[in-house]
């Protein structure tokens, strides 16, 4: 009896590993998958955002910073840069102050249309204003410094950028093809300041935090950015315009594909390590980010200049500026012309502190899935509700089957 209950309880046993080992390979499985896809939506990401977006974003800048030169005391070019950096100040203050304004009264829930044409309006006077801080800071940087002196142009970026470094800040230097901002109603008018003080319990405070933001690590972006731009124009090719706006835009790419594959690797190695190390690792990379996206931008910048409409330079102008912005209006992204918000190195998980935010085809993705859940969830209550109703139906015709029926028993027993 004994032999016999082992041999019954081996095979159940066996099974019972099969059974594990079958549902762990269906798990890797779904793992792979999972994996393939993810890496497949990232890829499609990446492209979308180098071969649409980023040259949308680029061309943008290029149309209203020359067409800002031409509208702005063009005789006068100090005075036109500092009524740029005017303009640029005033409306980053303004528009991070009002900030918790837009995002209690200008919602889609609320009045739909009212807030497309608002929101829509937003981005592009937020798009002006941020082109003409930038070319405000840039243009007198190059007044007050000199734009032709190597020595020069390198101390300025190098004093700049050892400032960014200790205010772990090195991460703003990052743009597109690095970026793509979605026109979502949750974050559509959020501006991060330095040190997320919280504007309605502490405004001396938020004025302050807006202040350093806007001005001190605003400003010392565009002068490092002018830096390396300035660098690249007087050690690449000086003598041939052509030539140095390609190779830029070859090797600005090529960077922006290494990184795109190094990035799984930096994840890890900082899931890994932590304090300063992390800091440093995160750094490299941010420079390395930042190369990549200061030479596309070159590039691209250039090379409209020299092929479209160099003859007519104003067409040339309204052209890149316009369409551009109307472009990444019909596909949801008009808010990636926008620089604004500060953001600090090696904050957050290790996902989050490398982390490229190109999310244009994942989210979508997201929310067709989040869509059909919430589908079936209402077609599943529609079917719970239609269950219990049926239930409660037959519970009253069987009631009044039964209140029928009593009188028929009462004549009978009486009979």
């Amino acid at each position: 009896m004994m032999l016999s209950g082992d041999i019954n309880a081996q095979p159940s046993n066996a099974n019972i590993k099969s059974l594990q080992s079958n549902n762990n390979i269906n798990l890797n499985t779904n793992k792979k998958i999972k994996s393939l896809h993810e890496l497949l939506l990232e890829i499609l990401d990446a492209s979308l955002s180098c071969v649409i977006v980023a040259p949308c974003v680029i061309a943008y800048w290029r149309g209203t910073w020359e067409l800002m030169g031409i509208l702005l005391f063009p005789q006068n070019l100090p005075l036109s840069a500092l009524m740029s950096f005017c303009i640029g100040f005033m409306g980053h203050f303004i528009f991070t102050i009002t900030q918790t304004f837009f995002r209690r009264y200008i919602h889609p829930d609320k009045r739909r249309l009212t807030y497309y044409v608002i929101s829509r309006c937003y981005t592009a006077i937020f798009g002006v204003v941020c082109v003409n801080m930038w070319r405000g800071s840039w243009i007198l940087c190059d007044w007050l410094t000199s734009a032709d002196s190597l020595i020069i142009i390198t101390i300025v970026t190098v004093v700049s950028l050892m400032f960014l470094i200790a205010t772990r800040t090195v991460r703003n230097l990052g743009a597109a093809p690095y970026t793509v901002a979605m026109d979502h109603k949750a974050d559509y008018f959020d501006v991060d300041t330095m040190f997320k003080i919280p504007g309605f319990h502490q405004p001396g405070l938020y004025v302050l935090d807006t202040l350093f933001s806007v001005l001190v690590i605003g400003t010392l972006v565009v002068i490092v950015w002018r830096g390396v731009w300035g660098i690249m124009d007087i050690t690449f090719y000086p003598f041939n315009r052509t030539k140095s706006s390609w190779s830029s835009l070859i090797l600005g790419y090529s960077t922006v594909i290494i990184t795109f594959i190094i990035r799984p690797i930096i994840r890890c190695v900082c899931k890994k390590i932590d304090g300063v190390c992390k800091l440093i690792i995160c750094d490299m990379f941010y420079f390395l980010i930042f190369f990549g996206a200061v030479n596309a931008w070159r590039g691209i910048w250039n090379l409209l200049d020299i092929y479209v409409y160099p003859d007519n330079k104003v067409l040339s102008y309204w052209l890149t500026h316009l369409i551009p912005f109307l472009v990444l209006a019909a596909l949801k992204c008009s808010n990636s012309v926008l620089v604004r918000g500060v953001f600090i190195d090696a904050e957050g998980s290790p996902d989050e502190c490398v982390q490229i935010p190109i999310n244009y085809v994942k989210l979508h993705f997201e929310r067709e899935r989040s869509k059909k859940s919430v589908y079936k969830c209402h077609q599943t209550n529609i079917m719970k509700r239609a269950n219990k109703d049926a239930q409660i139906r037959l519970i009253e015709k069987s009631d009044k089957i039964e209140i029928k029926a009593q009188p028929d028993r009462d004549l009978v027993r009486n009979v």
